[in-house]
């Protein structure tokens, strides 16, 4: 996983904890994007990790193998909408940290079809590096797909 260029829609608390998570654990942050609006936090993650950011999710969406929506789950529709194009081109695996979204909502707002998708719902221990979090994957995971798209699954050397 750590050469998987992963794009996080969102720059919030989880997300800055699961992007200091990777690079900590040897991840790339030159393989890490993420899409924020606010252009301070956007700053403020380029300057502690180093990561790539941009305003469009779209574009940041595009450019990687995994894409994780960490927005709140008023948005998501909205966000997942806007992320259509990119998800339906690309087939990335998506991994949701949005709680309380359906994965057949999901899939619809991402335009249908068979995206791998995950579900998870990190907890506050996750902010210090410290947490325990149940996944969700629907029937289009598989260890074929990590494989193909982003060697998620591969063992490590």
């Amino acid at each position: 996983m750590k050469d998987t260029s992963i794009a996080f829609i969102g720059g919030g608390n989880m997300a800055r904890s699961l992007i200091g998570g990777l690079i900590a654990g040897g991840s790339d942050p030159n393989q890490l994007w993420v899409a924020e609006p606010n252009a301070d936090q956007r700053e403020f993650l380029r300057s502690r990790f180093g990561v790539h950011t941009g305003a469009d999710n779209p574009d940041i969406a595009a450019r990687a193998e995994v894409v994780v929506l960490a927005v709140k789950p008023q948005v998501l529709q909205g966000v997942a909408r806007q992320l259509a194009p990119a998800i339906q081109a690309r087939q990335p695996l998506v991994i949701s940290i949005a709680a309380g979204v359906r994965e057949p909502d999901l899939r619809r707002w991402l335009g249908g079809g068979s995206p791998a998708l995950v579900r998870t719902m990190p907890n506050t221990p996750a902010l210090v590096g410290s947490a325990a979090s149940a996944l969700f994957a629907n029937e289009f995971v598989s260890r074929n797909t990590g494989a193909r798209r982003n060697r998620c699954c591969e063992p490590s050397e």
